[in-house]
């Protein structure tokens, strides 16, 4: 197995997790000490919530699918080169940004949440080769 199609499996995973997270969204968001800006985000529109989640799952499934794509694993989907190239962006900046908040307010949950980003960026590396 090649780091492409790790990375397009964490990201099945991630989205599988957003799933479970769906049912469980208030201790979720807590557990990530986000709760209050989530809800401030929504304007007490909790229902926003769930679209949102929603929104992210989609995301992750098709990131997942485009490491599949960029590795051959599934027909060339389009503009595979540049969805690579941003989603490593993504990642490298979500880590920075959860390294930095681990400075001023250590959490397990925040810093192995910040590594994981740097991983899968580093498994999507090949895919601006091919």
């Amino acid at each position: 197995m090649n780091r492409l199609q790790i990375g397009a499996i964490l990201h099945f995973i991630i989205a599988l997790g957003h799933v479970v997270c769906l049912f469980f969204l208030d201790k979720a968001f807590e557990a990530y000490g986000i709760k209050d800006l989530m809800y401030n985000l929504v304007g007490g529109n909790e229902w926003l919530l769930y679209l949102i989640t929603i929104f992210i799952i989609l995301y992750f499934f098709i990131a997942g699918l485009y490491a599949l794509s960029a590795n051959g694993n599934i027909k060339t989907l389009p503009f595979t080169k540049i969805v690579i190239i941003s989603i490593i962006i993504i990642y490298m900046l979500r880590m920075i940004f959860g390294l930095g908040k681990c400075f001023v307010d250590f959490k397990w949950l925040q810093f192995i949440s910040s590594l994981l980003p740097g991983f899968i960026a580093w498994c999507y590396l090949p895919g601006i080769k091919k």
